[in-house]
């Protein structure tokens, strides 16, 4: 199958309406890394380790969802595009599936209450696939230059830590405002089923596609299907920038699944109780200047990636974020409201790059996939991010899980009436919140010194892709090209750019 390539710039409309997508990405992500362990142990009633299975198991079920959806999406063929029919379909399955996510229907039993959330849990993370797969291709599909789908992944993270931040205030005002829980989480549910559908409105008007594939779609049988799917799905890890990725990816935000499913833990217990002061007021307040200098710091981490690129960047902010985390840890219950601030700025800026770099990477790595099979497969390879990323926050929360439960954390078992916890679970809850990511960062770091791909890297790649495309010969590459091509593919050039498309 031969593809159309149209070069075109993204405008500042095509970026935002792009971006805005991410309030669901960023904002969803974060509210149930932040707040549904809480809501499934405080306000449903079920131990730790049963909502850590439930998290687990449902994004397990991603194991087929993502792979299976970037491959429908490689090979759809419409009248708007491969990707953006999909925008449109989801816009409402995205404000149902998220309320009854946080719907508790009064069932009584263990049992029942286990069966609900986890079905509804694995519906919202195939909506969720539903249009994420898609939406993770466009940078690649919009432009091909460095500079432009770094501007998209910058825009596109500020609208996903404005979700976040909305995630981090709006949530707790509302469900505190309601006399019962379970009512304040409906409510809550309901504004933020608006705040994240509405906007695929704007995604699926605003955005295009400059990769047309030409010719018939290709109908196999669902067992050859099924076939092509796993072998796409596996062929990425040929992929040697797409492997020091994933190890970057997933100690970047496993560590950051961890640390927001634990602070809502160690605000509550580890710092408001001790010092009586309000759990409410002082978590938006922590958890709001976090994000806010996330979103400040994302311009920053801008230019370092220009400059830098990827790695280098992701380098620095995971260092600063693990002295901040360390600066956690060394936090004492009576020190002041000030000091607190002071360590959760230091993350803001932290996690700023350590969230936008491995986002940013994949346009990146994709065009490293060009030049191995000479075939453009942007749903594939976001298929297999969207799943790492969905596995990689389910392993979290069930560890989380099930640590709460070999610490020895008592859920209330009266709506709204919190217990103190016991010094060893207080003590718990502090190591885990920072022995996780200083390890796991610290592997993201050694990792990233093995990614190639810079901006001037980047461009003799595209020049080598183009010449190839264009009919040049492999016998005439140079050798900076060479080396630089083997060294982002990981692969002989011999190897590369194959005669033969499968």
């Amino acid at each position: 199958m031969t593809e159309n390539i149209a070069k075109r710039k993204p405008t500042m409309k095509n970026i935002f309406s792009y971006a805005v997508g991410d309030l669901y990405g960023g904002g969803a992500f974060f509210i149930i890394g932040a707040l549904f362990m809480v809501f499934l142990t405080d306000v449903v009633h079920l131990s730790p380790a049963l909502a850590g299975v439930i998290v687990f198991v449902g994004k397990t079920w991603d194991a087929i969802s993502d792979p299976t959806m970037g491959y429908i999406s490689d090979n759809t063929r419409s009248k708007y595009g491969r990707r953006r029919l999909y925008f449109l379909i989801g816009i409402l399955p995205i404000f149902l599936s998220w309320i009854l996510l946080w719907t508790n229907f009064g069932l009584s039993t263990d049992v029942g209450k286990f069966i609900y959330f986890l079905l509804i849990y694995i519906l919202f993370n195939t909506v969720f696939t539903l249009v994420m797969v898609p939406y993770n291709t466009m940078p690649a599909e919009m432009t091909s230059e460095f500079k432009d789908r770094t501007k998209l992944m910058t825009i596109r993270m500020l609208f996903s830590q404005t979700g976040m931040l909305l995630g981090a205030v709006l949530p707790t005002a509302i469900i505190a405002s309601q006399a019962s829980p379970t009512t304040g989480h409906l409510i809550m549910a309901t504004v933020f089923g608006v705040i994240f559908a509405v906007p695929w409105i704007f995604v699926f008007k605003g955005t295009y596609e400059t990769y047309v594939p030409q010719g018939e779609k290709v109908k196999l049988p669902a067992k050859e299907v099924a076939k092509k799917i796993a072998k796409d799905f596996s062929s990425t890890t040929r992929n040697k920038s797409l492997r020091i990725q994933t190890a970057m990816y997933i100690a970047a935000y496993v560590s950051m699944d961890i640390f927001m499913a634990m602070l809502v833990y160690y605000i509550r217990y580890y710092i408001t109780m001790q010092n009586g002061w309000a759990y409410g007021s002082t978590y938006t307040i922590l958890l709001g200047v976090v994000v806010v200098t996330q979103m400040l710091s994302l311009l920053v981490a801008m230019k370092l990636v220009n400059k830098f690129g990827n790695a280098m960047t992701y380098r620095i902010h995971a260092a600063v974020w693990m002295v901040a985390v360390l600066g956690l840890f060394l936090v004492t219950p009576n020190l002041p409201l000030p000091v607190l601030i002071g360590v959760c700025l230091i993350t803001g800026f932290g996690l700023s790059g350590c969230v936008l770099t491995p986002y940013n990477m994949l346009a990146f790595t994709i065009d490293a996939d060009e030049m191995i099979t000479k075939k453009r497969r942007e749903g594939t390879y976001a298929g297999m991010l969207t799943f790492i990323r969905k596995i990689a926050q389910a392993l979290a929360l069930l560890l989380v899980g099930v640590f709460l439960d070999l610490v020895g954390y008592q859920e209330p078992v009266v709506e709204g009436v919190y217990i103190m916890q016991t010094p060893e679970t207080l003590a718990g809850i502090k190591w885990l919140i920072f022995i996780a990511p200083i390890i796991l960062l610290t592997l993201g770091i050694i990792s990233s010194f093995r990614y190639k791909i810079n901006p001037k890297n980047h461009k003799i790649l595209i020049d080598e892709i183009e010449r190839l495309r264009d009919g040049g010969n492999k016998e005439d590459v140079n050798n900076q090209t060479l080396e630089v091509v083997e060294s982002i593919t990981g692969l002989p050039y011999k190897d590369l750019w194959p005669d033969k498309v499968e």
